[in-house]
């Protein structure tokens, strides 16, 4: 033996003892382990979630990470080499993995996930609660107990209960609850679309608004005069900002709830949905300076959320930046926001406009224009090279310039320094998880303008319930069956060149007007909607349902398709979605009155 290793004695000596390991290196190797790890357990659980395979990606995975392993430890290679081997193959599995769930569900909604995998952080044991329970925290920060079942409090906090839950998890905007005839209804908005919700007996609403009263620290003696205060509230891990404003009536007190109203109105101008060249279009403005720009919606379809996210754009602590609004959403930060109240009159406006003018500041903004006299004081203040921003309620942008040439009454004074009109509408996003695909009608292709032969494959929200390997219904938990899940913004921007200035002064047509459009390479709203459809990011009932939306009212719920088909989970959307596509609207750009229709019943 000692023959055998003699001549290994001259290496042994030449290595110091613990020389064989180096902690600097086996840092980042384990770092990467951990990681891995972490992520392997995030992805068990996630792809059951997205209805992605589990057993196979898991397999995969799995043996993708011991290969690169043994690789790292048995290549007879540089260290580095070997660690940059090992980078690469957990870096391919993480892209594996996100290119088949974008391809199935999306990334939207990992917002949060991943951090909230790596979160070391005990839960804090105030907010935990069973599952599909709302947690109440008052105005003081104390968290609400469930009381007892003989107690006084418990039919408000199970009314509460009741009122809350579905509305929360399926990620309403806002709760409404409305008592009649013995009962009050609870009406809720997701994604801009009303859904019924559940039916409570009158004097448990009552209990449950007395109940959220005194969390917000209202006066419970006060039942008839408007009050308003905010509590938070948090189910199934998130939580949630409430605003409540209650107000009484011979029946008994309404509650309307608003939900995180921050976050309706804090996008950004890249977040609102603008295509690449309007995007560039709109960031060309932005530079500029001077010029009235037009930006109108119907009501209901985030006019607020396009002229915040238009502002944002400016610099605010540059740019010394006035407006006037009825009821403000949102604080904006660097922005001096002038409040009138939401019934102003004209006339009220316009003394608000005049005082804010007389400041002086570099940009005015009128978040929704109505008086004749604040619109000739806003082209004055324009005519010395100041930008000015006007909100409109109107369906397109010819429809805008129309609306802008009456309130001025001249139309010399009107184009003189109008810069842009902006229109746009909001749609929602099918759900990626659960949307269902169909071979739609050549006629009905035709009809949208699009080529048959080129659209062969469009979506729709299903109509059925998913259904697991054993034939079992299933719930979609993504869009908690709504059939859609988030929104995103289509728009129309014609830009007031000298060939629209010069129809508008010759008293030219629309159709005129629509043909400068074409000119300027402009999309209407139509087509830019129908891109977002052959994309299979909504669905032609949709589009309907948006674009023929009444536009002094909040958008309807159609009887058919618009509400996604039947649920079997309370509530649902309206039932029975066309297996065809409904008739576009006649007129790019414009929007015609539809019938009134009821909200999707419970």
């Amino acid at each position: 033996m000692a023959l055998f290793l003699l001549p290994f004695a001259p290496l042994a000596a030449a290595v110091e003892a613990g020389g064989y390991l180096s902690v600097w290196k086996a840092i980042p190797v384990l770092l990467i382990l951990l990681v891995w790890t972490r992520l392997l357990t995030w992805i068990d659980k996630d792809a059951e979630a997205a209805y992605l395979p589990r057993e196979a990606l898991n397999g995969g995975f799995m043996a993708g990470a011991v290969v690169a392993f043994a690789v790292f430890f048995l290549l007879p290679a540089n260290f580095w080499i070997c660690l940059a081997i090992l980078l690469v193959v957990f870096g391919a599995e993480m892209g594996i993995y996100l290119y088949i769930r974008s391809a199935k569900v999306g990334l939207a909604d990992l917002n949060g996930q991943i951090k909230e995998a790596f979160s070391f952080k005990k839960k804090d044991k105030g907010h935990q609660t069973v599952a599909g329970e709302v947690g109440l925290i008052g105005k003081n920060g104390n968290v609400a107990t469930p009381p007892l079942a003989e107690s006084p409090e418990a039919a408000g906090y199970m009314a509460v209960q009741q009122l809350l839950s579905d509305p929360l998890v399926r990620g309403a905007e806002r709760v409404d609850m409305a008592p009649a005839d013995g009962t009050a209804q609870v009406r809720y908005v997701v994604d801009g679309f009303p859904y019924n919700g559940t039916s409570i007996a009158l004097d448990a609403s009552q209990a449950g608004v007395m109940y959220l009263k005194e969390l917000a620290g209202l006066d419970l003696n006060e039942r008839r005069k408007p009050q308003k205060g905010k509590i938070k509230a948090a189910v199934g891990g998130v939580k949630h900002e409430l605003e409540l404003q209650t107000a009484g009536s011979a029946a008994g007190e309404f509650l309307k709830i608003q939900v995180d109203p921050k976050k309706r109105t804090s996008l950004r101008m890249e977040g609102l949905g603008f295509s690449g060249d309007q995007l560039t279009k709109m960031q060309a403005l932005v530079a500029e300076q001077g010029g009235i720009v037009l930006v109108s919606a119907p009501k209901g379809q985030g006019l607020t959320s396009m002229i915040y996210g238009i502002l944002r754009a400016h610099d605010a602590f540059l740019t010394h930046i006035h407006t006037v609004e009825r009821a403000p959403e949102e604080d904006i930060e660097g922005i001096t926001q002038n409040k009138i109240a939401a019934n102003a009159t004209p006339e009220d406006e316009y003394k608000q406009v005049s005082w804010v003018l007389s400041q002086e500041p570099d940009m005015a903004v009128v978040t929704l224009l109505e008086s004749p006299k604040s619109a000739q004081e806003l082209i004055n203040y324009a005519s010395n090279g100041k930008r000015v921003y006007v909100g409109l309620r109107a369906g397109s942008t010819f429809q805008a310039l129309e609306q802008w040439r009456k309130l001025v009454g001249d139309d010399s004074a009107a184009m003189k320094d109008l810069r842009m009109v902006i229109s746009g509408r909001v749609m929602r996003r099918l759900c990626n998880a659960c949307k269902v695909a169909y071979t739609p009608d050549p006629d009905t292709v035709r009809k949208l303008n699009l080529d048959p032969g080129k659209v062969t494959n469009l979506f729709m929200p299903r109509k059925e319930p998913m259904k697991d390997q054993k034939g079992n219904d299933i719930l979609c938990d993504f869009c908690k069956e709504l059939r859609y899940k988030g929104r995103f913004g289509v728009f129309e921007i014609l830009d007031v060149d000298k060939d629209v200035k010069q129809i508008v002064s010759g008293g030219g047509s629309v159709n005129q007007l629509k043909a400068v459009f074409r000119k300027q390479r402009g999309r209407f709203l139509q087509e830019v909607a129908l891109a977002q459809i052959t994309a299979g990011e909504t669905s032609v009932q949709e589009m309907v349902r948006v674009l023929r939306a009444d536009e002094g009212a909040a958008p309807a719920a159609p009887s058919g398709g618009g509400g996604g088909g039947a649920a079997p989970a309370r509530p649902r959307p309206a039932s029975g979605s066309p297996t065809g596509s409904p008739r576009a609207p006649s007129k790019p750009g414009g929007g015609a009155k539809p019938p009134a229709r009821k909200a999707p019943g419970a």
